[in-house]
């Protein structure tokens, strides 16, 4: 039987706020594990995932602040745990729900009714859809009806070698649902992972995308998930060319939230709306804004491991938000730089990005330092 183990986690130079972590344990076998504080006896939900050989141990760190410690004690357990995010498939209709301690929180769209998987609809803090209906829901409020192609929130490019797989112009590209991987719920996260082809209007292949989801359980109606997206291209090379026409996730908010609703856009770097942020780099961006009268946000998250970290952004006043680190000749053209990417045949690419769904505007939200637990989160040991 594997032993309980005392943690230390060191919170840094930040203050800690749902904050995911985890850390790699000496154990070869659990089914589950019991994780509480060691000072107080407060027990915390945790989840165990099998990562190659051994075991990893995940939460969330809550209301630590910088330069403090807490020591944790964990255990092994042979018990599954409740799962507080949950999936159910309805395979008819071609989605996913997701969700979170017994609330819908969003569906992943795969049916081949629709050209691309999309996230649909995503509620915010307060219980308001924080995404725009138009055109997936006939029944939503009337909405900006411009860019049907702007799904609430989904993974598009437009010029994937010559194929357009971001319009739904005629002769555009599909990203054809191929079949989901796992759908694991979980009491800290559930993880979604689908397979999908991206194709030509012919649908001949061009290349096979993983595309995983980590919804995690955040408390306050708070909603935080990552996103990772790895092409190998199966089919042969394919460039990626300089076009602002797409972003690897993108966003298009609810029409109240737009800029030219009273909503604000702001970066990593403190630009403010579409003037101070279109094409500029930065780590992070967030679109916030009126919903139902109450002030929300989403923010949006560059990982350093990403090419071309931090990216650029092709973010607009009437409510889009996307990260797209390829636009060169759109963002700077006096540079004469092109911004093309070229994937050789049999590589893997890989993007992550984290999506948080907050209160109140960037400042409010404390974006910034949600930022710093995504790239520098606490230091976590084994006594």
């Amino acid at each position: 039987m594997a032993q309980a183990l005392t943690l230390r986690v060191v919170a840094g130079k930040h203050d800690r706020t749902a904050c995911p972590m985890q850390i790699q344990l000496p154990w070869t076998h659990a089914v589950s594990a019991r994780l509480c504080n060691a000072k107080t006896g407060r027990m915390i939900p945790c989840q165990v995932e099998r990562s190659g050989n051994g075991l990893t141990l995940h939460w969330l760190v809550d209301n630590l602040k910088a330069g403090d410690t807490q020591q944790l004690r964990v255990e092994p357990c042979d018990e599954p745990a409740n799962a507080a995010v949950r999936f159910d498939d309805d395979a008819k209709a071609g989605k996913v729900d997701v969700y979170i301690s017994g609330k819908l929180f969003t569906a992943y769209h795969y049916g081949p009714q629709w050209v691309r998987p999309f996230l649909y609809p995503v509620i915010g803090p307060y219980g308001a859809r924080v995404t725009r209906g138009y055109p997936v829901d006939k029944g939503a409020p009337v909405e900006a009806e411009d860019h049907p192609h702007h799904k609430s929130i989904w993974v598009a490019y437009g010029e994937c070698g010559r194929v357009d797989n971001w319009s739904e112009e005629p002769g555009h590209g599909w990203q054809v649902h191929r079949k989901f991987v796992t759908r694991t719920p979980g009491p800290v996260f559930g993880r979604l992972v689908a397979k999908n082809d991206w194709v030509s209007a012919s649908r001949k292949k061009q290349f096979e995308e993983t595309r995983e989801f980590r919804f995690f359980a955040l408390p306050n109606g708070e909603r935080l998930f990552d996103v990772g997206i790895a092409f190998r291209m199966s089919e042969g090379p394919v460039t990626f060319r300089d076009t602002k026409e797409g972003g690897l996730v993108s966003v298009r908010v609810a029409t109240s939230m737009d800029v030219r609703n009273g909503g604000t856009i702001q970066n990593g770097y403190g630009g403010i709306d579409e003037a101070e942020t279109w094409g500029q780099k930065a780590p992070w961006c967030d679109y916030s804004g009126d919903v139902d009268g109450r002030r929300v946000g989403i923010a949006l998250m560059d990982n350093p491991d990403n090419p071309r970290y931090p990216t650029e952004w092709h973010v607009r006043d009437y409510g889009l938000m996307t990260a797209n680190c390829f636009a060169q000749k759109c963002y700077r053209p006096e540079r004469k730089e092109k911004g093309d990417m070229a994937f050789p045949k049999g590589s893997t690419t890989k993007w992550r990005y984290r999506i948080l769904v907050h209160k109140g505007d960037a400042s409010k939200g404390k974006v910034g330092t949600r930022f710093m637990d995504y790239v520098s989160p606490p230091a976590v040991r084994v006594e």
